[in-house]
């Protein structure tokens, strides 16, 4: 005599997992073409978000103002010291500000040339305002300026005009151990 196989009681839980994944009375076929539009669906949504965020990052100009932090600490990556053998320095990096400007975004080219020129006298009037004529983005107008230079420049608050911090190598002890 055989014994009959033991019946399999299904959980309320277990029951409601099945209806919910296979549905009542639904062919699976179609619901397994349903999750798959679905999830086509889905993924064609994620991509469109991201070519989207794509766009706006290449159209809107917001010039250098959120780059800025980055791109100062790329410009200014400092080189290690050299030492000599009993630890004394020979060669070393001095970060130095040096002045920039953004034509596009320049108001009045007379009036900031004449307040730069003002600051640094060593300037070129007729290149300065070559180079802040320009429809150019950005522009060196002087590498390494000194700090009274920045803090006069920077207190005339001239719209368009900045500094990047750039390193500069020097040499302790002259050119007799530079190279």
């Amino acid at each position: 005599m055989s014994t009959p196989a033991p019946h399999r009681t299904e959980t309320r839980w277990q029951r409601a997992l099945r209806s919910l994944l296979y549905g009542h009375d639904v062919d699976r076929n179609v619901k397994a073409k349903a999750r798959l539009g679905l999830a086509i669906v889905a993924f064609v949504a994620i991509y469109c978000v991201i070519a989207l965020r794509l766009v706006m990052f290449a159209t809107v100009s917001d010039g250098h103002g959120a780059r800025r932090g980055v791109g100062a600490d790329a410009v200014a990556t400092a080189r290690p010291d050299i030492l000599d053998r009993n630890g004394a320095i020979l060669a070393t990096d001095v970060k130095t500000p040096s002045l920039f400007a953004e034509p596009r975004k320049l108001i009045d080219v007379d009036e900031a040339m004449e307040q730069l020129t003002a600051v640094l006298p060593d300037l070129d009037a007729s290149e300065v305002r070559e180079r802040l004529s320009s429809k150019k983005g950005f522009v060196w107008l002087k590498r390494e300026i000194t700090p009274q230079q920045q803090r006069d420049i920077h207190k005339q608050g001239i719209p368009g005009v900045g500094f990047l911090t750039e390193n500069k190598r020097v040499y302790p002890n002259g050119p007799v151990v530079s190279h």
